[in-house]
């Protein structure tokens, strides 16, 4: 502990000052709503510059979703984006067909049907940005009606709070605007704002006014308010707390019963984006080589297979993936590692024992070390020849495997390692201060027992620190109690002082926030306190509850996908790869020009070479197949598409908005993906006698 000579209270006075409100992680002035620039959203620039004469929007549903988000903007400005977004679609659109028209009509680059191909997308963008442009609205309120799920019973818990400690109501909303987080906490400070400036004439109309607008998208939440409202006009304490602790009691369970509903709804879309995502590319990726022979159509050109394997597919899965994931409730947010947290190394580098390394280099190191040593030491020694009966074309493009796959899992292991090394000290610090956040929720019981039994706040702090033993909160308490009896400090700052408060280095807004409140409430008092947390402890439950709820109902979802990303759908790809180069092979085989016209290949009989192309198709159409080398390419860049898409879909359900969870999970899960597939085609081939 350093001496409190080094310690000045005074340095803290501009940081409390009246203005000034407190945000969990410091003390921060945030100006009023009307004092600061509003920050336009890129809808609401799209739509004024330059505005274009749309009409009057006539839907209910635009002017609410517009109104609850705040945007400024008319409704002829809401118009206006409909037609610009058409315009911006259709320019694209009709220069894809200006090359179109040229490639095909003038320098005949190739035939009608891969113009049909690229036609169909050209259509579709126009249809596709207008689309989004003119559901964008919708889709951000309701985006924020589940973001706003976490936050409801938070707020709510504040407003019950501060009316039980005293039965104000402008209080209470300052208070809540104070400590809560979210757009409801803007809403409430943009509030207290406008019933200074006289825009609201009483604190009852403005609350009337706010819980309307959240009605629309919360019906709990406006219930919650009429019924805290109601309570300043009950004359007997007991039957005011009765009606605040039945608001609280009827949000949590509504919201409960929210979120449950949003868990339900994303089941089905999450089976419908396993149908579309993986198991359709599966079966396309075996039937589209085959079928294109057998109806002597371009349906397998290589262009094609990149449209659809690398461009097409894994764009629209991550699209239909990122809809899924909107429909997910923020439940509970991680704690965010600062780059600057005490012990971590500098920025771009990780420790490896006790050596700091820069990650860059390793990436670079351990990238050109696979790519290196497949190049060098297995290609020579296990790669084939081109398959004898290839198509010319194919043996002239043909790369060894070893080498394609060299420089696949060269890059991917690059990838990984850099991933892991930018992610791996943080993602450690991050589940250190997780299971901190858990051990907090179970000490707020004994710390608002011991208040609870009107002692001072530093006795029972000091009381926790010692019944938790050597728990990381108990020397979170401990340091506090020090800081109180060494330093000479108030109970806020023993917490909150920018050099020397005990959560200076705890990068947790849960518990930041939890513990702002308390302090505030214990200037009314051990017992006020003492409820508070007994509030605070109730709303912290619910909250682990639901959290849970969530990540069962999707579990057996997401655990399918986990092993179908690492192990099924790279091995099935890998086989299918070495599947297409029997099928080629043999294929080639019977237009073979050395071997006899009859019975080029045994079983083919009297039908000959020329009868067996009618049945399979024209050499042309065989010849347009790409190689198996080629098609192995092609695949493995798409497993690498794939697994990334289904990683993040399943690291987002399972922990949110976690970045440095989704790294760690890429970085281990990309690289045994590749080497799963890569293995399922070599051995494949091994056993038919292709390859060796």
């Amino acid at each position: 502990m350093k001496p409190r000579e080094n310690y000045n209270p005074s340095k803290n006075k501009e940081s409390q000052s009246e203005e000034g409100i407190y945000r969990p992680g410091g003390f921060k002035k945030r100006k009023r709503s009307s004092e600061k620039e509003q920050k336009e959203n890129w809808y609401e620039k799209f739509a004024k510059n330059p505005e274009i004469k749309g009409g009057e929007w006539t839907s209910e549903k635009y002017k609410k979703a517009i109104k609850f988000l705040g945007w400024d903007i008319t409704p002829n400005e809401i118009k206006s984006v409909t037609k610009k977004a058409t315009i911006i679609g259709l320019i694209p659109t009709l220069i894809g067909f200006g090359f179109l028209y040229y490639a095909v009509f003038m320098e005949e680059m190739f035939g009608y049907m891969p113009m049909f191909y690229i036609a169909m997308p050209l259509i579709l963008l126009p249809i596709l940005v207008m689309y989004f442009f003119n559901n964008y609205p919708l889709k951000a309120a309701e985006q924020q009606r589940v973001e706003a799920l976490t936050y409801i019973p938070e707020i709510t818990n504040y407003l019950v709070m501060s009316m039980k400690l005293t039965p104000n109501l402008e209080k209470a909303v300052q208070f809540a605007a104070e400590h809560g987080r979210g757009k409801i906490a803007e809403d409430l400070e943009e509030l207290v704002w406008k019933l200074e400036i006289g825009e609201y004439s009483t604190i009852e109309e403005a609350l009337d006014e706010l819980a309307y607008r959240w009605g629309e998208y919360s019906e709990e939440f406006k219930h919650g308010l009429m019924l805290i409202r109601s309570s300043t006009v009950e004359p007997n304490d007991a039957q005011r707390r009765q009606l605040l602790n039945k608001a609280m009691e009827d949000v949590l369970e509504g919201t409960k019963e929210d979120m449950t509903k949003y868990a339900k709804s994303m089941k089905q879309p999450s089976i419908y984006l396993y149908y579309v995502g993986v198991l359709l590319p599966l079966i396309l990726v075996i039937m589209l080589p085959i079928g294109s022979i057998m109806a002597d159509v371009a349906l397998a050109n290589w262009w094609i297979l990149i449209l659809l394997y690398n461009i097409i597919v894994p764009i629209g899965t991550f699209v239909f993936a990122k809809h899924i994931l909107s429909k997910r409730p923020p439940v509970y947010v991680p704690p965010k590692i600062p780059r600057d947290h005490p012990g971590l190394p500098e920025k771009g580098h990780t420790k490896i024992g006790d050596t700091t390394y820069p990650v860059w280099l390793l990436a670079v190191v351990v990238g050109l070390g696979i790519s290196l040593s497949f190049y060098f030491v297995l290609s020579p020694t296990l790669n084939p020849e081109p398959a004898p009966y290839a198509p010319e074309a194919q043996k002239e493009a043909y790369i060894p495997f070893f080498k394609i796959s060299g420089i696949i899992l060269g890059a991917v292991g690059a990838f990984s390692i850099y991933a892991l090394g930018t992610s791996k000290d943080r993602r450690k610090v991050q589940k250190e201060m997780m299971q901190m956040e858990q051990d907090f929720k179970d000490s707020i019981y004994i710390l608002s027992s011991r208040l609870g039994e009107n002692r001072p706040m530093e006795e029972a702090l000091e009381y926790t620190g010692k019944f938790l033993g050597d728990s990381s909160v108990a020397k979170l308490f401990n340091e506090t109690v020090g800081n109180l009896r060494t330093m000479g400090m108030t109970i806020e700052e023993a917490f909150f002082d920018s050099e020397y408060g005990s959560l200076k280095h705890v990068p947790s807004e849960l518990i930041k926030g939890a513990m702002h409140v308390v302090v505030d409430s214990s200037k009314l008092g051990a017992k006020q306190a003492s409820r508070t947390l007994v509030s605070l402890s109730m709303q912290l439950k619910d909250t682990s509850q639901v959290r849970k709820k969530i990540k069962t109902q999707l579990e057996d979802i997401t655990a399918m996908m986990q092993s179908i990303a690492y192990f099924i759908g790279p091995l099935v790809l890998g086989i299918t790869t070495a599947l297409q180069r029997i099928i080629m092979d043999a294929l080639g085989a019977m237009g073979d020009p050395h071997l006899p016209e009859e019975g080029a290949v045994e079983g083919v009989g009297e039908m000959g070479i020329e009868g067996m192309l009618g049945i399979f198709g024209s050499e042309e159409v065989l010849e347009a197949v790409p190689g198996p080398t080629f098609f192995l390419l092609i695949i493995g860049i798409y497993v690498v598409q794939v697994t990334l898409i289904l990683i993040y879909f399943t690291s987002r359900v399972e922990e949110g908005q976690n970045n440095l969870a989704l790294k760690a999970s890429l970085a281990k899960s990309l690289p045994i993906a590749l080497i799963f597939y890569f293995v399922a085609a070599f051995m494949a081939t091994q056993m038919v006698g292709i390859m060796g």
